[in-house]
């Protein structure tokens, strides 16, 4: 049963608030996306042969480990950048094999060729499947038919888990989204292409803001073989931070608020010099795992609630993680769009119970007034037509997962 309350806090009314954004090249947010194109790709495949999603989880990808060192305008030495994607994936359905390399692997490349355009994907990646199908349950990944696949007729909740989703973004977390949007153009299969050559892509936005003044710090890498010189460094940052300034002048802000950007600032006003050969810090060593970057929304804001389940990877089908998460947000985005109402969905799902009447199921507003109307779209959202909205071409317009 859904609980209205009018009790909503927006943090924007906070004198403090603070908000981070991992770019897209950030090893995190790598493994976060390539788990969840993975996950999709998957069910689609198992929709298409089998007309349901066979048991899966996809949610402990792991990216990194890589080593690239550029000198005299070329790579010296390289150790290829690692992607382990692990979980527990059905491989058979009525003793047929299912190929889980060549249904994964030609995603991840897809996904980082996109991404990363100076990453060889054929030559400078390692890409290795771990599955399993290990379990307590008989032929749960291993189905001898559709009776061993009991949720695809009678869908329940997959975990015991909270799923929290907010309608409205506030001016802080819609400029850290709005300030790396502009560095990119975006595909007709959702995919973010970069739009400039000289930069990389691992770059993290830092937005915080104290009364009227908002300071954002960008850390933005140069692409090595860009520049020869320090003062050529300096003078590619400079031209970037330029760019963010004059893009405020598309940018709304009605409070008025006084907007101050650093680009690889350090402390006594000198610039960073923060280069990459490839665009991810993921090919110098560092790593990326599922669920240690932004939220399902995009963001990791500091003085606002959200859910700590992380999406990316799990079961589209069934799992609270994801479902709940892709219907909540969905719901709230609309509440806000066609009812101006600020809002903040909580949902909690038993393991086992209702996918689409939560046992804890809050939404707390901004204002009294239109229940029917909200009651209507949330009835709209949680039900089994959530499944056909994620492969829809629609859903690339919606951000449910940045």
């Amino acid at each position: 049963m859904l609980i209205i309350r009018n009790d909503y806090k927006n943090p924007e009314d906070n004198y403090i608030e603070v908000t981070e954004r991992k770019g897209i090249g950030h090893p995190d947010t790598l493994a976060d996306m390539l788990a969840l194109e993975c996950s999709k790709a998957y069910a689609k495949y198992c929709l298409n042969n089998y007309g349901c999603v066979l048991h899966y989880n996809l949610d402990k990808l792991y990216i990194g480990g890589g080593l690239f060192k550029y000198e005299g305008g070329r790579v010296l030495k390289k150790s290829n950048i690692i992607v382990n994607l692990n979980g527990r994936v059905t491989n058979t359905m009525n003793g047929e094999k299912i190929d889980l390399n060549r249904i994964f692997k030609p995603v991840i490349k897809k996904y980082l060729k996109a991404v990363l355009p100076r990453l060889d994907v054929d030559n400078d990646l390692t890409i290795n499947v771990n599955s399993t199908q290990n379990t307590k349950r008989d032929y749960w990944y291993t189905p001898r038919n559709i009776d061993d696949v009991p949720d695809c007729k009678n869908v329940t909740a997959g975990d015991t888990a909270l799923c929290v989703a907010h309608g409205d973004f506030t001016f802080c977390e819609k400029l850290a989204l709005y300030l790396e949007s502009i560095l990119y153009d975006k595909t007709e299969n959702g995919y973010m292409t970069p739009r400039y050559s000289d930069i990389g892509q691992d770059i993290k936005f830092m937005v915080s803001r104290i009364g009227k003044k908002v300071e954002v710090t960008i850390c933005l890498p140069v692409l090595k073989g860009c520049y020869k010189s320090d003062m050529e460094y300096d003078k590619i940052i400079k031209k970037y931070e330029r760019l963010f300034y004059k893009s405020l002048d598309n940018f709304d802000n009605p409070k008025g608020y006084k907007v101050v950007i650093r680009v690889n600032y350090k402390d006594d006003r000198t610039i960073d010099k923060y280069a990459l050969c490839i665009g991810t810090c993921a090919e110098c060593g560092e790593e990326g795992v599922v669920g240690r970057g932004n939220d399902g929304q995009g963001l990791i804001s500091a003085f606002r609630p959200h859910t700590v389940e992380a999406p990316f990877g799990k079961n589209v089908r069934y799992h609270t993680g994801f479902a709940v998460s892709f219907m909540a947000k969905r719901a709230v985005y609309r509440i806000y769009n066609e009812l101006g109402i600020r809002c903040m969905i909580y949902a909690i799902t038993r393991n086992r119970n209702s996918l689409y009447d939560p046992y804890v199921f809050y939404l707390s507003v901004d204002r009294r007034g239109y229940n029917d109307r909200i009651r209507k779209i949330i009835l709209e959202e949680f039900n089994a037509n959530y499944l056909e909205k994620i492969f829809s071409k629609e859903e690339n317009k919606w951000k449910s997962f940045v």
